[in-house]
């Protein structure tokens, strides 16, 4: 088993090299020691320690109390080590959640029993953290709910257990001159857990040695269920003793005789931890009951059309007609030359004449033949104000197993202001959300740019992009799209082609009618502050980008689409990875769907916005019926089974022609000549036919899943 890794946060270099040995002989591994705020959230960042030892005042303008807050963001935990007690600075750090907080000077075995305690805390946090995300609160997981704890006093409330009379009345006196209020004091163990499940107390200080047949430990382990903080005061530091109490995840362990202001911080760090923890998973938990019902929604909402598409295909089958197909195709027909029809004015122009700080985000799962030349592209890039580079990469290497971090390291020696932040199991590969969150927590930019690791793009593509943020309102722009190896075979040449209609139609057509677009994922820029309004990305979406482009559309902002700025991105060369890739966004295209279609219609926004998301929501399904469409007139005209097909003329003549208006148009605006252009559509609609099996493996997968997980597209840099 590797040793627990701790960087050290320490600016005076003499006592870090000392701390350092001490941590080594206590069997701790040491990869860095830095002195100053900014360098240790990029060191942390990266190196992804089990701890952090953070001194309070450290070279910088951020001190260690601003330092900690960044880095527990990360869920990296962090015990402070300072000369200061005072009850000010033990306030401040408290904001950042310790899990621990050692006054200096120190005795040796107090420090180890503090970083002890408190990578024993965090590894139980972890588990319980898991342990909601697979089974839910409630089953197997301590927590109190907030109804049923006594609320006596403001004051927290605490339970002494100890066996010496003279010691446990002078505790009392020092806890009640802290402020805190005392509700009783019990020398024996089995009383003692009567009293915690009688009191509730907010932390209980327990003595190992107890009269009775139970010692302080034992009565640990009994209260466990009941999610009570135990800081332990004991002369027994023994490490016998101290194995045995580490079980019991306590919130700390003072060795007698302690000092007042060792045990005043010491009770204030560990309620503010326990109080920060629970909240926490409440929150997660909150999260994770939401998104169990939003799954039920989905899966009711899949059967729900299944049952309709099968008594509708039935029918037309049992009656040989299918006028209602020609009826309903009419809708996205009708819908698609109207967006052509909308592209003949012009775009609003790009009028932002600030430069904003931009950070860029790149999540990076296994690119070991893409990241490089990504990074290196976008280090070119030319956005600079008053001579000073106006922006920040930074790769969020989500648990990789190639040689993603290798490479890393290596073009890192290049560019200094590339930053790296590592993600490790259990954490990493739950879902790019997460990822793209871990970077928003550390990112120093009021606008975030997001590139995925197969991304190039040319020196002026965000002096091109960043003048469409012209709006207060307007909380994201998406850049143009296209494949830097379309010429590699027909299928990835298709997928030129429908990005190219993507964004040379559909997108531009949205920012014509009200700078209504969609965020693609490659090539996004959004607002921080809108980033955060919405708690960030959604870790659970299996399209994180388009998730976030309805939330932003309800809370009435504005997407603009920057056609000048071109990111090149991969396209599939393989069926196979292709048909995955997409089954994976047509999953979240109907995931959004059925989650959001109520709050939609519900929203405060124009009808025309409302209109306009459902329809980009369910073109998919509508786009499925139009190649059914086209499969029934094969084999009416082929005479193989006919069927009867009773709508006016102009229904079908119009349904059935509608679909390449669109097409053209996108290809033509990519100066393709006539001929090529026809016959490129031709084979953009022979391409489209995919979508029929698409259509029925995402109702299955959708049926089928048990969870979300990033399932990213595989990039192999050719």
């Amino acid at each position: 088993m590797e040793p627990a890794s701790i960087i050290i946060v320490e600016d005076e270099q003499i006592t870090a090299l000392d701390l350092k040995e001490k941590l080594i002989e206590a069997g701790y591994s040491v990869p860095a020691i830095v002195s100053s705020g900014d360098e240790a959230i990029n060191i942390v960042a990266e190196i992804r320690p089990d701890l952090v030892l953070m001194d309070i005042v450290i070279q910088g303008e951020m001190d260690g109390i601003q330092a900690a807050m960044k880095i527990s963001s990360l869920d990296i935990p962090v015990v402070f080590l300072t000369a200061y007690s005072d009850n000010d600075t033990l306030q401040k750090a408290q904001s950042a959640s310790p899990y621990g907080y050692i006054i200096k000077p120190y005795p040796d075995k107090e420090l180890q029993l503090t970083l002890e305690t408190a990578l024993q805390k965090h590894t139980e946090y972890r588990e319980k953290v898991e342990m909601i995300r697979y089974k839910g609160l409630g089953e197997g997981v301590p927590l109190i709910s907030h109804e049923e704890e006594v609320s006596w006093e403001e004051r927290s409330r605490i339970l002494i257990v100890e066996d010496e009379i003279i010691t446990a009345m002078d505790l009392a006196a020092e806890l009640e001159e802290m402020g805190y209020l005392v509700m009783d004091t019990v020398a024996i163990g089995q009383e003692a857990i009567e009293k915690i499940e009688l009191f509730r107390p907010d932390l209980v200080l327990m003595d190992i040695v107890l009269s009775g047949e139970l010692d302080g430990i034992q009565v640990a382990e009994k209260i466990l269920d009941l999610d009570i903080p135990v800081v332990y005061l004991s002369a027994y530091t023994d490490d016998v003793t101290v194995e045995r109490a580490k079980k019991t995840f306590p919130y700390g362990y003072l060795p007698k005789p302690y000092q007042t202001d060792e045990l005043y911080s010491t009770i204030e760090t560990a309620l503010q931890q326990h109080k920060s923890e629970t909240e926490r998973i409440e929150k997660i938990d909150h999260k994770i009951t939401v998104k169990e019902e939003e799954m039920k929604i989905e899966k009711t909402a899949v059967f729900f059309i299944i049952a309709i598409i099968t008594s509708l295909i039935t029918y037309g089958i049992a009656t040989r007609s299918m006028t209602w197909l020609m009826y309903l195709l009419f809708i996205p027909a009708i819908y698609n030359l109207f967006i052509v029809t909308v592209n003949i004015k012009t775009q609003p122009p790009a009028e932002g004449v600030e430069l904003p700080f931009i950070s860029i985000l790149i999540p990076a799962h296994n690119e070991e033949f893409t990241i490089e030349r990504c990074v290196r592209s976008l280090a070119e890039l030319d956005y600079y104000k008053e001579n000073q580079r106006n922006y920040e990469i930074i790769v969020i290497n989500d648990g990789s197993t190639d040689r993603t971090s290798e490479v890393l390291s290596k073009v890192k020696k290049d560019f200094d202001f590339l930053r790296i932040i590592t993600r490790k199991p259990p954490r990493a590969g739950k879902g790019k959300g997460y990822v793209l969150n871990d970077g928003v927590k550390i990112c120093q930019g009021e606008i975030i740019a997001v590139f995925d690791a197969d991304a190039r793009i040319k020196p002026d593509f965000l002096s091109k992009i960043v003048p469409y943020l012209d709006d207060d309102d307007v909380a994201g722009v998406q850049a143009r799209v296209r494949m830097y190896n379309a010429d590699r075979n027909l299928l990835t040449k298709m997928q030129e082609v429908e990005f190219s209609i993507f964004g040379n139609v559909i997108l531009r057509a949205r920012d014509i009618m009200g700078k209504s677009g969609f965020l693609g994922g490659n090539g996004q820029l959004t607002r921080k502050k809108f980033v955060d309004n919405i708690d960030g990305w959604d870790g659970f979406a299996v399209t994180e980008d388009l998730n976030m482009s309805i939330k932003l559309i309800l809370d009435g902002n504005k997407i603009r689409y920057c056609p000048e700025a071109v990111v090149w991105q991969e396209a599939v060369p393989y069926w196979k990875a292709f048909f995955r890739q997409r089954v994976r966004w047509a999953t979240g295209n109907l995931e959004t769907l059925f989650v959001y279609l109520a709050p939609i219609i519900d929203a405060k926004i124009p009808l025309y916005k409302k209109i306009d998301s459902i329809q980009y929501l369910i073109f998919l399904l509508f786009t499925a019926f139009v190649m059914v469409g086209y499969v029934v007139a094969i084999l009416n005209v082929g005479n193989v089974y006919r069927f009867a097909m009773e709508a006016p003329v102009i229904i079908g003549l119009i349904s059935t022609v509608a679909f390449f208006p669109g097409v053209l148009l996108g290809i033509r605006r990519d100066k393709v000549g006539i001929l090529r252009t026809i016959v490129r559509a031709v084979e953009y609609w022979a391409y489209c036919l995919y979508l029929i099996p698409l259509f029925f493996a995402a109702f299955i997968h959708m049926i089928t899943r048990k969870e979300r997980r990033w399932a990213k597209t595989q990039h192999i840099g050719k």
